[in-house]
């Protein structure tokens, strides 16, 4: 009787560990825009604007990293 109100303590402690103190990141932060998709043919215009929009994408999912970082781990 004892060992079991023992490990229901124990189990109650480390329940309330696991949640104190998280932080909670927003879901909008959880997902990048696409890769544009790469159209064979086409000239020298279209592959400036292909890179230009790949550019884009990777500037969104770098920033949402650095949002969720600068909330995940706080700053010293």
């Amino acid at each position: 009787m004892i060992r079991l109100l023992a490990a229901a303590a124990l189990a109650a402690c480390l329940a309330g560990c696991e949640t104190a103190g998280q932080p909670t990141v927003p879901a909008s932060l959880l997902t990048c825009s696409d890769a544009p998709t790469w159209r064979k043919g086409g000239m020298q215009r279209d592959v400036a604007g292909y890179v230009v929009d790949l550019r884009d994408a990777h500037a969104d999912c770098r920033d949402k990293l650095g949002a969720v970082r600068s909330i995940v781990e706080p700053a010293p």
